[in-house]
């Protein structure tokens, strides 16, 4: 008795991990979303209303979704204190304060942190360009993401219950 209600833990355990894997995926594809929709409001913030950089990354965290408003309000805190001599100094530190919370890869990051070695640096034309840029780059990245959870989504889920089917069988 005992052990088939080890087996049933175990396979269900396995079953709900490949089940957590595969929405982390899901995650990702959500963060850069968001990511990309809060880079179209800095364009406007900056472009548009000339909103100073702190101004501008606090408005854009108060319009945010969790963790995103995060790294954006963070940057703005950084930046308010003039803690660092620039945008990428503050960017970067606001990112390893959320990284944590982050579904989002190494190129993912990359794509953000290059937009921000930019920032402040030239005029609104050169901006405007670096934001098409940048995202540019973001869409890349979403249509990468995607690709990647279809394709794999529904692996990493049978993945974790044949796992836990092997596992029972060979405890059997």
């Amino acid at each position: 008795m005992i052990k088939i209600i080890g087996c049933i833990v175990i396979l269900g355990a396995s079953t709900m991990a490949g089940f957590i894997y595969s929405e982390r995926l899901k995650y990702r594809v959500f963060q850069l979303n968001e990511i990309q929709r809060a880079i179209y409001q800095l364009q406007n913030e900056i472009t548009y209303v000339h909103s100073l950089l702190p101004d501008a990354f606090k408005s854009i965290a108060d319009k945010s979704k969790e963790p995103i408003n995060e790294l954006f309000a963070k940057t703005s805190e950084l930046l308010s204190d003039n803690e660092y001599e620039n945008v990428y100094q503050a960017m970067n530190s606001a990112v390893e304060f959320v990284k944590n919370k982050l579904y989002l890869n190494a190129d993912d990051i990359n794509v953000i942190l290059d937009l921000s070695k930019t920032l402040g640096e030239s005029d609104i034309q050169g901006q405007n360009s670096m934001f098409t840029l940048t995202i540019a780059n973001l869409k890349k990245q979403i249509k990468i993401s995607e690709e990647y959870m279809i394709k794999n989504i529904k692996m990493y889920r049978y993945l974790g219950f044949s796992f836990g089917a092997m596992i029972v069988i060979a405890l059997i």
